[in-house]
Formats: C-alpha cells, structure tokens, sequence
C-alpha cells in the first residue's frame, strides 16, 4: 500500500507546470496586435532582463513597411522585420521576439521569447519610472516567465 501511494505522489508531482527556459510552457503567450514598429523606433536601455544580464542600448530605426534595423551594444547590428502583430525576427537573435507588452506612449516595451529563453524590458529612459517596471512584471508574470529571475 505504501508503494502504491508513493507512486501516486511521484505521478502526481510530474503532472506540474513544465518550463522551458525561464517561462512555464504552460502558460498562454501573447502578442501585442496593435504594435507600430514606426514607433518603436529611437533609442532605448535594456532595463532589466531575464536570462541575460540587462544593460545593453538599443538602436532601433524603422520603416513603414515593417522592416528594422537593430543595433545593440551586446548583439551587434542586423536586420529585421514584422513577422506578425508584435512579432518580431531579428537577425541577430536566434529566436522571434514577441512584443509582450508596450505603454501606451510608447515610454517602456517588454519582450520575450516564446521558448522561454531570455525576455527583457526595455525603457527609452536609463532608469524606468516604477509603476511602468511594476506593470513591466506584471506582464511577464502573466506570460509565465519566472520573476525570480528577473535582473
């Protein structure tokens, strides 16, 4: 009997959220459908991140066809596009970046990766004001990515 309720324990403990990176492959990944990469341009500051240490600038130029030019100081230069609503593919990341989040003057931006492997918070400022790094978390926490990790 012990056996059997132990097995049933350790079946159950499997049944858990599962992750992929740093994101509960479990939870439902959204994109911002109403994202304008026109607005997206200019410069930003890698604020805080997960699975990457933040820091990094970014300069962002885009035209109206959904094309970007990307440089940052970690991955270099390329080149990207819109792929869909607030999907990004940008040649110097492996992975699509989705556009979790982004304030609505377009001051503070989140984005992630659907595999759970890094996301970020992006500011047009050095230093985010707080009620923006507090919706910032409350985003990633809804797209399941773990807090704990945030940097």
């Amino acid at each position: 009997m012990r056996r059997l309720i132990l097995g049933a324990l350790l079946a159950l403990a499997g049944c858990g959220a599962t992750t992929t990176g740093y994101r509960d492959a479990g939870a439902e990944m959204t994109s911002v459908v109403g994202f304008d990469p026109v607005r997206f341009a200019g410069n930003w500051h890698e604020v805080a991140a997960i699975g990457r240490p933040p820091g990094a600038r970014w300069q962002v130029q885009s035209g109206s066809d959904g094309r970007l030019a990307v440089s940052t100081t970690r991955d270099g230069q390329g080149q990207g596009r819109l792929v869909g609503p607030g999907r990004l593919v940008l040649s110097q990341f492996a992975d699509p970046l989705w556009v979790l989040w982004a304030d609505a003057d377009m001051r503070t931006v989140v984005i992630g990766t659907p595999d759970g492997g890094f996301a970020m918070v992006l500011d047009r400022n050095a230093r985010i004001a707080p009620d923006r790094l507090v919706a910032a978390r409350e985003v990633l926490a809804w797209n399941g990515y773990d807090l704990g990790a945030l940097e």
